[in-house]
Parts: structure tokens; sequence; C-alpha cells
């Protein structure tokens, strides 16, 4: 037994209603021919694989032959004008 009561605040009890075409039709489409009992298609895209598999493909492509050359040349050119350079002084 308490001395004062207190009133208890009144709850507020607030249900929305939404109505949704695209999900009731969806639902009952699910509903007709069952829930697709494969691979699980997700909207969402997992840009992480994605990355993973476009570097997966880089590592495993080989470095053309004319790449190498023109690498080559850059190297040779720069070792070059390196040593003209260094001749001066």
């Amino acid at each position: 037994m308490a001395l004062f009561q207190y009133k208890r605040p009144r709850q507020f009890e607030y249900k929305p209603r939404f109505y949704d075409p695209k999900k009731e039709q969806l639902e009952q489409l699910k509903a007709k021919y069952g829930e697709n009992q494969g691979e699980d298609y997700s909207r969402k895209i997992n840009f992480r694989k994605v990355f993973e598999q476009q570097k997966a493909e880089k590592i495993k492509s080989p470095i053309s032959s004319s790449k190498i050359i023109l690498y080559a040349c850059i190297v040779v050119i720069l070792i070059y004008v390196i040593i003209i350079v260094l001749e001066k002084f």
C-alpha cells in the first residue's frame, strides 16, 4: 500500500496503415508459385566482391609485350640521360 497512487500515463498505440500494391502483388505471386529455393537474388551489389573479381582478372592477364618494350626503352633513355648529366660534372 502506497500513500499516494500515481496515474499511469496513457499508452500511445498507433498502428500505421500503408498500402503498397507492388508488395501485395509480390506476396500473391509468392503464394501462387512458391518462394524461390535456388539462389538468393538480392538487389544489393556487393562492391567488394566486384572489385576483387576485377583485381583477380587484372592479375591473371599477362603484361603485353609492347608494354614491356616501352618500359625498357624508357629505362634505357633515363639511364642514358643520367650518365650524360654525371659526365658533365
